[in-house]
């Protein structure tokens, strides 16, 4: 068995822009970057499947009805911002030298192979309107594996974002990125990391991209 290793790297600027404000604290938490190499480091694996960012929070805002009524809800990573992150990761992984196939074109084969067997299914050879599991995520794992073998794919490439609830007056708290790459034929991990930034009040998608850039840098092919 190999043994996990965790590095904590802690480089940063001292101060971040912080929220829709632009306000600025010198007193921010450096980020620290948590790295783990898995029992399938010595695998090939050079051309990955990117899936899309998924996100966590347990940070709320204010919202207020059309009678001035105020509520908390639960502040979610919105669409954009999940968008900025799979872009940044996607970008810093092309830059190492990855191979990164987009997960749109993931989910198009396989909305064509369940389209295909929806098609054999009915015995007509009609076309359906819907096709049901159309991601990649939706598809069984042996399915899983062999689109991941059409496409000629060594690994996937999670991303997962967490953001923490406010810590006192100030409304700070952590933002943390970790994107985790498994190899294709086994689902083994080749390595993981993760970075945590300590952020202000307001919601900062910028930060998030930072975090991003900052889990997946130093990531090298084999």
């Amino acid at each position: 068995m190999v043994n996990l290793a965790i590095i904590a790297v802690l480089a940063a600027p001292a101060t971040l822009a912080l929220g829709a404000g632009g306000c600025t604290s010198a007193e921010l938490a450096a980020p620290q970057v948590h790295a783990r190499i898995g029992p399938a480091a010595a695998q090939r694996v050079k051309r990955v499947v990117a899936l899309p960012a998924t996100c966590g929070s347990l940070a709320l805002h204010m919202v207020r009805d059309a009678t001035d009524h105020a509520t908390w809800e639960v502040d979610e990573c919105s669409r954009a911002a999940l968008e900025g992150i799979d872009q940044a990761v996607r970008a810093a992984l092309d830059f190492a030298g990855y191979e990164v196939i987009d997960a749109e074109r993931v989910n198009a084969t396989t909305a064509q192979r369940h389209e295909a067997e929806q098609r054999n299914g009915r015995g007509d050879g009609e076309r359906t309107s819907q096709t049901v599991g159309a991601t990649f995520n939706d598809a069984t794992p042996f399915e899983q594996a062999e689109i991941l073998q059409e496409l000629g794919a060594d690994g996937v490439l999670n991303t997962r974002i967490w953001i923490g609830a406010d810590v006192g007056m100030s409304g700070r708290r952590t933002v943390a990125v970790q994107v985790r790459l498994v190899a294709s034929r086994d689902r083994a991990l080749v390595w993981a990391r993760r970075c945590e930034l300590e952020v202000g009040a307001g919601r900062d998608p910028l930060a998030m991209e930072r975090a991003a850039r900052c889990a997946a840098k130093g990531a090298r092919p084999q």
